[in-house]
């Protein structure tokens, strides 16, 4: 069997210190980078795979990255956190990194679930989504000392790396692609008050409606799921006689739309028109198709690792006093079910 090439076999072929290869192999942003990639293109030459075990042994750490999943989990579970668990775990394991996953039955157990974390040192940092702004599990973080990426801004934000989505402009985009056809209020499905992304998208769409000259919205405020999408979609469609217009955050409310306009003989399209979000397998089926928002999912997952990754590699705050922040634009997908048409086919929605 062949012998496992360490460290050491690296830094004594390149003439270089063992901590300058171990640092270079972290893309620790301290090393310069002819440096990173003479070492890591060694690295793939011997094929390198660092020891785990050892390092977390002697550096006193888990070898792990946390990532807590906040409810509701449901079977339409957010293409999004699917994207980077998998992304995620690939950049750790090529790391020598594992990726741990943790996930909330209640919003209540969320800060009990980090406060585990970090007491019993499950993991050397964690990824936290579904932010809002005085967050109590980034204030747990930031006493304990521990590295974190937050999915989504929070009042700290100057102290702590983050990737986020526009769901302002998300917002904005419902809105504008609804307004044509639109003859009243119209109706903006979002998750409940107080977590950032979907207050940011409830201003998006309320300012944008006021640009346009448009009635208020009328907001629910409701869990992200289709069984609350059914609920708000059958109060609103039983009495009315009016075309209503639905804004969702999320695509799993759309199909809760859709499945109460089947049931009631309705047609999207010709008696209401639906714009969704994050552009959920099988959005593009639906009949008619959903138009809806992408957040580009592979991207965010992919640039959320490589952040992970590289706050691991710096101890404390970075050199220059400031941590990455990034802004993802959505990307808006327009089929058919935001318009109304004279002639919609007899196919009915489901």
């Amino acid at each position: 069997m062949q012998k496992r090439v360490g460290l050491k076999t690296l830094a004594l072929k390149l003439g270089m210190d063992v901590s300058t290869v171990s640092r270079a192999l972290r893309d620790d942003p301290r090393v310069k980078e002819a440096t990173r990639r003479a070492v890591r293109e060694l690295a793939d030459e011997l094929d390198y795979r660092p020891n785990a075990a050892a390092r977390a042994l002697r550096m006193g750490k888990s070898g792990r990255v946390a990532v807590l999943l906040s409810p509701p989990q449901q079977r339409f579970a957010s293409p999004i956190f699917l994207e980077l668990l998998s992304t995620l775990d690939q950049h750790l394991r090529d790391a020598g990194l594992s990726l741990a996953v943790f996930a909330a039955r209640e919003r209540a157990e969320e800060v009990d679930i980090v406060r585990q974390i970090v007491d019993e040192r499950l993991a050397d940092a964690i990824i936290l989504g579904r932010t809002r702004k005085a967050d109590p599990r980034v204030a747990l973080l930031l006493e304990s000392g521990m590295p974190f990426v937050t999915f989504g801004q929070t009042d700290w934000q100057d102290r702590h790396p983050l990737v986020e989505i526009d769901y302002a402009e998300a917002g904005r985009l419902a809105i504008r692609a609804l307004h044509a056809s639109a003859s009243g209020p119209i109706d903006v499905l979002a998750a409940p008050e107080g977590l950032n992304f979907a207050d940011n998208y409830v201003a998006g769409a309320c300012a944008e409606a006021a640009r346009l000259g448009l009635p208020e919205p009328t907001l629910h405020r409701v869990e992200m799921t289709e069984q609350a999408g059914e609920d708000v979609a059958r109060k609103i469609l039983a009495p009315n006689p009016r075309r209503p217009a639905f804004a969702c955050i999320q695509d799993s409310l759309s199909f809760g739309v859709y499945r109460v306009a089947a049931a009631a003989g309705l047609i999207v399209g010709r008696d209401l028109t639906v714009f969704g979000g994050q552009n959920f397998p099988g959005s593009e089926h639906t009949a008619p198709p959903l138009s809806t928002f992408s957040t580009e999912d592979s991207h965010v997952a992919e640039l959320l690792s490589k952040v992970m990754l590289r706050r691991l590699a710096v101890d404390g705050t970075p050199a220059d006093g400031t941590f990455e922040h990034h802004e993802i634009a959505p990307k808006l997908l327009l089929r058919q079910s935001h318009r109304l048409i004279e002639r919609a086919p007899l196919t009915r929605t489901g």
